[in-house]
């Protein structure tokens, strides 16, 4: 494959882009919460739109109607962004708040006790793009069109100003790419992928501009949960063999790895069981 790979002059992700850890909280517990807790306290002005699960993602583009959804659902989809010195008010919600952290002993925690303000939470970037760092069936690469926040449940993906982020996600969608996560990735109890972000900046990654228009369908065939299969189906035809010229051999060949790494993963697991 990286013989191909190399005829064919295919670079990594980390070409595109760079891939950092998410936003380390030192308790998410705290500080990533429903609507009904930022209600309760009157956290308004210090909610920001987050998101910090897979399972809260069902898409290739993440957008503010996803956000919504998850927000109304009662998920864990905000993050608490404080100030340095919140107003001393004791009716101010995000002081009730904090005490509230302080009685539960939030604040003598690790990370959160080697920081000048344990309530503020360091490296607040919004990233272009989210990839997902714990993964059952295979990783997937999101564009994060709601410009939220998420934790270190997930990977922050910044693009390089001279690449396209439509262009960018629509060509992880083929089987070389899937087939290096799983070379690249490591696997954990239960048949779980893990990639970490250098891991993940070694993924091939057949980028092409003509990709974007890809796009929407595939993010409405993930949405629908359409068998990834289907997908690449769909996308190997036009990502490798029209852009990048694979011989079907080629795509059966990238795809058949794939698919014995992955369902070796998995089957590691029921075995275990």
């Amino acid at each position: 494959m990286e013989n191909i790979a190399a005829r064919k002059n295919i670079p990594p992700i980390k070409k595109y882009a760079k891939v950092e850890v998410g936003i380390t909280t030192g308790s998410n517990a705290f500080f990533t919460v429903p609507l009904s807790t930022v209600q309760e306290y009157g956290l308004e002005n210090y909610a920001k739109p987050m998101v910090g699960r897979s399972v809260q993602v069902n898409s290739v583009i993440f957008n503010e109607d996803d956000w919504q959804n998850n927000k109304n659902s009662e998920a864990k989809a905000h993050l608490l962004v404080f100030p340095q010195q919140p107003k001393s008010n004791q009716k101010n919600g995000a002081v009730r708040y904090i005490d509230f952290g302080e009685s539960q002993n939030i604040h003598q925690g690790y990370k959160t006790s080697i920081r000048e303000y344990w309530y503020v939470v360091p490296s607040l970037k919004i990233s272009d793009a989210l990839f997902i760092r714990r993964n059952n069936l295979y990783p997937r690469l999101i564009i994060n069109e709601a410009q939220a926040f998420t934790t270190d449940t997930m990977h922050r993906v910044f693009l390089y100003p001279t690449t396209n982020i439509n262009a960018f996600t629509a060509s992880y969608y083929n089987s070389l790419s899937l087939a290096f996560t799983e070379v690249c990735g490591r696997s954990h109890g239960g048949g779980v992928l893990e990639l970490m972000p250098n891991e993940a900046e070694r993924v091939l990654l057949p980028y092409h501009l003509e990709n974007t228009e890809l796009l929407i369908e595939i993010d409405s065939l993930i949405r629908k949960k359409t068998n990834i299969e289907k997908v690449l189906d769909f996308t190997d035809e036009i990502i490798l063999k029209q852009h990048y010229n694979f011989s079907q051999r080629e795509i059966q060949l990238a795809r058949g790895i794939w698919k014995k790494l992955s369902s070796r993963r998995l089957n590691r697991s029921k075995k275990r069981k």
